[in-house]
């Protein structure tokens, strides 16, 4: 029996739901690795719903028609810490030389299930009896490099070719044309701006100055896994959603006789981070990731590169203040499992964040913790503006008060 938090699989309701009116049977879903669905006559269904990995919704992320869905997740958050908590445990048991384990204990999970401890069923906690992750004695081999995608050769997937004679001059009814449709397929937010030189990594050229940014919002799923397979595998499917996404925006501006080239979300053309916040769309924080008043840090980054010479470009950013909270703040670098991000001081005694690429496991592992305990992502953009604005105010009253 497959256990996950302490619980029964089978007591966890996890699992797809497929709509047949909105199927198109494009047979994506049949790549299931946890062989949740079977195809039939009248296209696939739901054969075995409790295989469905805790908290993995890959499957509706990639569905071409938005056909399947699952329940609601928050109820699972708790689990996850339960599952997180008890991992660690294991961990620092093992590590220890305290963890035993019985040569007929084993039992095969999913990627992001545990076996049960044996005395759970009776009621006791089962602490250091479960069968660990990974085996002390036989360690997993350190993987060199990032097994992910990103900084790739992604050639531009269209079906409309450029015009011969773009246009390069857009109306105001067009650009909200172009919005509408971004936001109808799936685009959080979008912001316009040029590109200058220190933003193109080197040995890129992009075809125009002109950039659309596209921002997607992570989902629960990502947020909410732990890092490893699962969660690499689901962020590998923002990223490629997102591309076929950026792809279709600027196919549509082809369409409209505008030139585009779509710079994928994976590759390496730009620094999406810092074309955002040139954008105006949010800001850089302490973690290198682009904070936004509709995502906070919890979103993808794509850009198109058009022929449109007069895009609505924004030259001031409403959203600078986040550099100082951030500084006061400081909780993504103690959610990094990894040390991947290290305050060191300055030498006028000041205090600045190092971003300590090669230690990052965002991209190899799915890892989101610094964006799961940034208060961005956990209240209202609007509310911690407030809040910060008001501090400011009240110690700009007690520095006069004292002067």
């Amino acid at each position: 029996m497959a256990w996950f938090a302490g619980y029964p699989r089978e007591k966890i309701q996890w699992y797809p739901t497929i709509d047949p009116e909105k199927c198109v049977e494009c047979g994506i879903c049949m790549n299931c690795g946890a062989k949740v669905y079977k195809w039939t006559e009248d296209g696939p269904v739901v054969d075995q719903p409790y295989k469905c990995t805790v908290g993995c919704t890959t499957c509706a992320t990639l569905c071409q028609g938005n056909a399947i869905t699952f329940p609601d997740k928050k109820p699972l958050r708790e689990l996850y810490q339960k599952e997180r908590i008890w991992a660690k445990v294991k961990k620092e048991l093992a590590e220890a030389g305290k963890f035993q384990v019985e040569s007929n204990t084993n039992v095969t999970t999913g990627c992001c299930e545990t076996s049960a401890p044996p005395n759970v069923e009776n009621g006791g906690c089962g602490c250091g009896t479960a069968e660990p992750v990974e085996s002390v004695e036989n360690p997993p081999e350190e993987v060199e490099g990032c097994s992910c995608g990103c900084g790739g050769d992604y050639p531009d997937e269209y079906v409309k070719n450029n015009p011969d004679e773009p246009k390069t001059l857009a109306d105001s009814d067009f650009i909200k044309k172009l919005e509408e449709y971004a936001h109808s397929i799936g685009i959080k937010s979008i912001g316009y701006t040029t590109v200058t030189p220190e933003l193109i990594y080197p040995g890129q050229s992009p075809l125009f100055s002109n950039a659309i940014v596209l921002t997607m919002e992570m989902s629960d799923d990502l947020i909410l896994t732990d890092p490893g397979t699962a969660a690499q595998t689901i962020n590998d499917a923002h990223y490629e959603k997102l591309g076929k996404l950026t792809y279709q925006i600027a196919d549509f501006l082809r369409e409209n006789s505008f030139a585009a080239e779509s710079a994928h979300p994976y590759g390496g053309v730009v620094n999406f981070s810092a074309l955002g916040q040139k954008s105006g769309l949010g800001w850089i924080g302490q973690s290198g990731l682009l904070i936004t008043p509709t995502s906070g840090p919890r979103q993808k980054i794509s850009a198109i590169f058009t022929s449109i010479e007069n895009l609505p470009v924004k030259d001031d950013n409403k959203h600078s203040w986040i550099a100082e909270y951030c500084k006061r703040c400081g909780k993504c670098i103690k959610a990094c499992p990894e040390n991947a991000l290290i305050e060191t001081e300055t030498c006028c005694g000041g205090k600045e964040t190092e971003f300590i690429e090669e230690r990052c496991i965002g991209c190899s592992q799915g890892c989101t913790y610094c964006i799961e305990d940034c208060p961005f992502d956990q209240k209202e953009y609007a509310d911690i503006k407030n809040r910060f604005d008001n501090m400011n105010t009240k110690l700009m009253e007690r520095s006069k008060t004292k002067a």
